[in-house]
């Protein structure tokens, strides 16, 4: 499959890798441009094929757009003009651009998907979800649940304003962890931990806590019982975070990166 990356940032690179990884491109079927010589140079290590211009990418099976949204309109402008809209499927990361939008400026008839990853896709661990517009066929469904699978775990969605839910719950979300696991650090640390072994127990109890609540199918209430014993240590802690609020606050920033999802987007 021949396969056009426009952008190859972090996130792009991630997917990128993570195909390769999978077995479903080849380093020699992928083309790569990036207005970055260390992204090119970075490309090229890994055997891809940088390219200058946008009529490189033309005869692409499926091409990613991995720009900042910002970037969009005078892309989408300049793909027309040198690619066959209704010839690959475009992949879009942006978060705010809608599909309406997309397929709009690269016109009518456009195979277009909309992802949004989140971060641990560098490690392949993501979380992803995607939804496809109207002119996308099976098989491009078919490669996108491999593209994103092999970065992690992907999910597909019907209703493309529930992506606005999405972005705020794990597209932003290995922030919100990162906030705690920070946190629980630095008290760590503030107890005589050495700096290295609470980083390290911080980050593979966050990590084992997630394994256990994927395989697990008890709710999340029971798991947490599993864990306090009635009048011990975690139920002391839980009873000080619940006195701050913990809860409510972390269920109020995400309805509020809900809002500022849906505003961006405009639906």
């Amino acid at each position: 499959m021949r396969f056009g990356v426009i952008g190859y940032g972090r996130m792009g690179s991630s997917l990128v890798r993570g195909a390769l990884g999978s077995g479903l491109l080849k380093p020699g079927d992928v083309r790569v441009m990036d207005l970055d010589e260390g992204r090119r140079d970075a490309a090229r290590r890994e055997g891809l094929t940088p390219v200058g211009g946008l009529q490189d990418l033309a005869g692409s099976d499926a091409i990613l757009l991995s720009v900042k949204p910002k970037d969009f309109p005078k892309l989408l402008k300049q793909i027309v003009t040198a690619i066959d809209p209704k010839g690959p499927l475009f992949i879009s990361i942006a978060a705010g651009l809608m599909l309406n939008t997309l397929e709009g400026d690269l016109g009518a008839g456009a195979r277009v998907v909309r992802v949004m990853p989140n971060l641990p896709a560098s490690v392949n661990e993501a979380a992803s979800v995607f939804v496809m517009n109207r002119h996308a066929t099976e098989n491009d469904r078919d490669l996108i649940m491999r593209l994103l699978t092999g970065v992690g775990k992907s999910y597909e969605l019907k209703d493309e304003r529930l992506l606005s839910a999405v972005t705020g719950v794990s597209g932003s979300g290995p922030a919100y962890f990162f906030l705690m696991m920070g946190a629980m650090e630095s008290a760590g640390i503030r107890a005589g931990l050495p700096k290295d072994l609470a980083r390290s127990l911080v980050a593979q109890t966050c990590r084992g806590s997630g394994t256990l609540a994927l395989s697990s199918d008890q709710s999340l209430e029971k798991l947490i019982r599993a864990v306090a014993s009635p009048g011990g240590t975690t139920e002391e802690a839980l009873r000080v975070l619940e006195s701050k609020g913990f809860s409510s606050a972390i269920a109020e920033a995400i309805v509020d990166a809900i809002k500022k999802s849906k505003k961006m987007a405009r639906v």
